[in-house]
C-alpha cells in the first residue's frame, strides 16, 4: 500500500490522456505532443497541490483539479483546431 498513491495518481494521468484522446492513432505527432503537454502540466498542478504545506490547498486539491481537468477536456479539441487547424472528434466534441 505504500506505493498506492503513485499508481492511483499515474493511472488517473492516464485516465485522462485517453479521454482527450491522446491514445488515438489517426492524430499527428504534433497534436499527440500538445495532448502530454497538456496532461503533463494538470498532473504536476495535480501533484504539487497534493504535497503542498498549506493544509487549505491539501484539502481542496481534489475539486480544483477537477475542474481543471473538465475544462482542460472541453476545451483541448477547441485549441487543438485554432493551434493545428484540425483535431480528431471526441465523444463529446461539439465541433
Amino acid at each position: 500500500m505504500k506505493n498506492s498513491k503513485a499508481f492511483f495518481f499515474t493511472g488517473s494521468v492516464l485516465l485522462f490522456f485517453w479521454i482527450i484522446g491522446g491514445f488515438s492513432p489517426y492524430i499527428g505527432w504534433e497534436a499527440r505532443l500538445f495532448k502530454i503537454l497538456l496532461t503533463a502540466i494538470l498532473g504536476f498542478v495535480a501533484w504539487k497541490l497534493k504535497n503542498s504545506e498549506n493544509p487549505k490547498y491539501k484539502k481542496s486539491a481534489l475539486i480544483i483539479v477537477l475542474l481543471l481537468a473538465t475544462a482542460t477536456a472541453y476545451a483541448e479539441p477547441y485549441v487543438s483546431h485554432a493551434v493545428f487547424g484540425h483535431h480528431h472528434h471526441h465523444f463529446f466534441c461539439g465541433k
